[in-house]
């Protein structure tokens, strides 16, 4: 017979062979889902309508790594409160790499900085996996209004307090807080006409209901080729490649130097080696040569990041954005 002690000895052996196996179990069974990615199809939440820059943008993207990835890649546009609606459901799927989420600055890090209510937060909540490209704005102005030039704009807001007006897609979005830091900036008094999206408020322009806009190049370009809009400044440190005639706003002494992006994401926790083969994949199409003029004429300059080269990005830009933001005066309605 055995004795007390030996069946004590037995069932504690057993007990922490059970426990080290029940422990084990949850990262074996995480590493055999990592090693067989993707074994279904891939969902990529677009929190815009389509025909966007971040529609086309992850479109083309998927259209070049479908074959590698060998699943479907299903992207589901879920527009909506500047971005929120879209963002806010993908923050909310699980971290396994089939919930993927394409965003602008504005959506994901601007919105959170300028209204408190706004349930996300972009590093808390999502894990980036690589920035497509830079998006440069442009203050357009109707084909009417009497200036040439941003130092003719200023001098004729001055001249006329308070009389006129500049359109935006949205309380709280980029082209709102960029064109009120732009006032604070150079001492002038514009009224706000925020418009639900970017096609409604630029046709505003060009019927000219309203004097100015903000806004990326994708909206504003044609209309400006055909004589309906007016350039006058760009953001960022460089002028846009395929308008080089327009100087920056830096250019013309007015410090509108924060540029936005767009890029790719996960929810938070979503396992290393999953955002690393995502994010390896898109940089090769957003950085292949014969893709440049695509992205340029919807209004990006390719990039292509690490993760982790995005994530030091996006905490430098947030605070960035949060002081824009404090500057500018813009408030949640």
């Amino acid at each position: 017979m055995r004795r007390l002690g030996e069946n004590r000895m037995i069932n504690r052996r057993t007990l922490m062979l059970a426990t080290a196996s029940a422990l084990a179990a949850p990262r074996i069974a995480r590493a055999d889902a990592v090693s067989s990615y993707p074994d279904r199809p891939i969902k990529i939440v677009v929190p815009a309508p389509p025909g966007g820059q971040s529609d086309i943008t992850i479109r083309l993207v998927v259209d070049g790594i479908r074959e590698s990835f060998r699943q479907p890649f299903v992207i589901e546009n879920r527009g909506g409160a500047s971005g929120a609606i879209g963002i806010d459901y993908a923050a909310k799927q699980p971290a396994d790499g089939y919930t993927l989420l394409v965003s602008v600055a504005g959506g994901l890090v601007v919105n959170p900085l300028f209204d408190s209510r706004v349930p996300f937060n972009a590093l808390r909540d999502f894990a980036p996996i690589t920035q497509f490209g830079l998006s440069t704005n442009c203050l357009f102005v109707r084909s009417g209004l009497p200036v040439k030039s941003l130092q003719d704009l200023v001098q004729y807001a001055k001249a006329r307090p308070g009389e006129l007006t500049y359109a935006s897609i949205g309380n709280g979005t980029i082209s709102h807080i960029y064109t009120e830091l732009f006032a604070k900036t150079v001492g002038i008094d514009l009224l706000h006409v925020p418009f639900k999206g970017g096609s409604a408020a630029v046709q505003e322009l060009i019927a000219g209901r309203v004097d100015m806009m903000i806004i990326d190049f994708t909206t504003g370009d044609q209309p400006m080729r055909e004589g309906l809009l007016r350039g006058l400044a760009v953001t960022g440190t460089k002028r846009w490649p395929l308008s080089a005639e327009i100087p920056t706003f830096q250019e013309q002494q007015v410090p509108l130097t924060l540029i936005g992006w767009n890029g790719l994401f996960a929810p938070r926790g979503t396992p290393q080696p999953i955002l690393k083969r995502l994010s390896e994949a898109a940089n090769k199409m957003v950085q292949d040569p014969e893709n440049l003029d695509r992205l340029l004429k919807i209004g990006l300059i390719p990039s292509g990041t690490t993760p982790e080269e995005f994530e030091a990005i996006i905490r430098s830009d947030t605070e960035q954005w949060r002081e824009a933001v404090k500057m500018s005066g813009a408030k949640p309605e």
